[in-house]
């Protein structure tokens, strides 16, 4: 107040000064003697006038405390309720003053707040940060901006945005702390789904890789299944054909045995018959005609069970499956000349009729392909069985079949043995070797 009271008495005697230089520089004209009693009245009213402006003065002097002190007011009130912390700093960091807003962040009361140090309630994590801004800050003297986290015990950690500006010779600065917490958590709710996106895109991409990869492999499979489905029909047809082929010929092996057998028979016999019906009295008796007659009826009754055997082999069914195998292998070897070995197990199991006469045909094309194609001289066979299965080894020594061949889509002969044991749901095996032979082996499921 003193400082105020002195600083007024300056004023007044500066405007006294100048009001006297001003009167000094004009002139007046000298008016008429005044009475006493007039001179009285006029010093009257000028002290009454200057008692106006006294009063005057003080009044706008109140009127410019009034003002100053709801200036002062309003500034305590914007600084005490802004809605940021505003904290002035030592150049250690210590605390000298702040608002309300700021004290409401950190946690405590103003009071107990001034002269702590700022960087207590920053957390751990950021603290190099702030103590990196505050060095700039008061190094640069310019506006220095950062983002940390302030930490109290009991409460929840904010994130905050920090600027200060330091003043030029006092050693404090100006700090500002803004609330950033909901932005962060925007920013974190954002990241995250912006992670759970990325993971949804990836996941969905990878599916349809997934999807386009099983697709490329069912139109690979569809395409080899198209092939298969091609070469099968391929195969089929020429199964066909051969199996014409292989009927036409069998039509004429049948036609040429009628002919040749039976039908020379029956002609001989019709000869005969006229013979001795035309001249009966040339025949002594009737026992010699009737003899040669009844001996051409078993030649042909002989020629046609040869030809029902070509048929349909009736030797599984009569003698089992084993025996009629051991006659094949025996007449093959008559025929052939090539020796067979045959070793077979002997058991109570049996087989089917059905799957016998399947089984006798393999054996019996797998010995015309030794016969035609193995150049070989010694075959081996192995017989075995069991209460569920029965499986035959034909082992020849010829030049053994390669696997092309075996492979050989018009290899009808491998072709049908297959089909036939496939039939049966066995599995069949036919392995060459150059010069040792080669093996066949299948197994068939039987019923005990």
């Amino acid at each position: 107040m003193k400082i105020k009271k002195n600083d007024k008495l300056h004023s007044d005697s500066t405007l006294r000064q100048k009001a006297e230089n001003s009167l000094k520089n004009k002139t007046f004209e000298t008016g008429p003697d005044l009475s006493k009693g007039d001179a009285l009245k006029l010093i009257h009213e000028l002290q009454v006038y200057q008692e106006e402006l006294r009063m005057q003065n003080e009044e706008l002097g109140l009127a410019k405390k009034e003002a100053a002190d709801n200036a002062a007011s309003k500034y305590a009130q914007l600084y005490d309720f802004a809605p940021s912390g505003y904290f002035t700093l030592h150049k250690n960091g210590e605390i000298i003053m702040l608002n309300f807003t700021g004290a409401h962040m950190l946690g405590k009361a103003r009071s107990f707040l001034v002269n702590t140090f700022f960087s207590t309630y920053v957390s751990s994590d950021t603290k190099g940060v702030f103590n990196l801004f505050l060095t700039k800050a008061f190094k640069s003297k310019r506006k220095e901006t950062c983002e940390v986290i302030l930490t109290t015990k009991g409460n929840e950690p904010i994130y905050v945005h920090l600027s200060a500006i330091a003043s030029d010779d006092d050693g404090e600065c100006l700090l500002s702390v803004i609330d950033i917490t909901e932005r962060k958590q925007a920013e974190e709710i954002l990241l995250q789904s912006e992670k759970r996106l990325q993971q949804e895109v990836r996941d969905r991409t990878r599916e349809l890789e997934n999807l386009n990869l099983s697709i490329l492999s069912e139109l690979i499979k569809r395409k080899s299944s198209q092939k298969q489905l091609k070469k099968s029909l391929h195969d089929y047809k020429l199964l066909y054909s051969y199996l014409q082929k292989v009927r036409e010929e069998e039509r004429l092996n049948l036609a040429r045995i009628i002919h040749d057998d039976l039908a020379q028979l029956l002609s001989t016999m019709k000869i005969e018959l006229i013979s001795w019906k035309e001249r009966p009295e040339k025949h002594d008796s009737l026992r010699d005609p009737i003899d040669s007659l009844i001996l051409l009826v078993e030649q042909c009754m002989t020629a046609v069970t040869s030809i029902i055997v070509e048929l349909r082999p009736v030797l599984p069914e009569n003698m089992g499956l084993s025996p009629a195998l051991k006659q094949l292998f025996s007449d093959f070897q008559k025929r052939t000349g090539i020796t067979c070995d045959i070793r077979i197990q002997e058991d109570a199991y049996s087989v089917d009729t059905e799957s016998a006469y399947v089984i006798y045909r393999v054996v019996q094309e797998a010995l015309t392909n030794i016969r035609n194609h193995s150049q070989a001289s010694y075959v081996t066979v192995k017989i075995s069985s069991t209460s569920t299965s029965f499986s035959i080894t034909i082992k020849d020594n010829g030049i053994g079949a390669s696997q092309e061949k075996i492979n050989d889509h018009r290899a009808f002969g491998i072709i049908g043995m297959r089909e036939r044991i496939l039939g049966m749901k066995g599995n069949i095996t036919i392995k060459g070797i150059h010069g040792k032979g080669t093996t066949l082996h299948f197994k068939v499921p039987v019923v005990e």
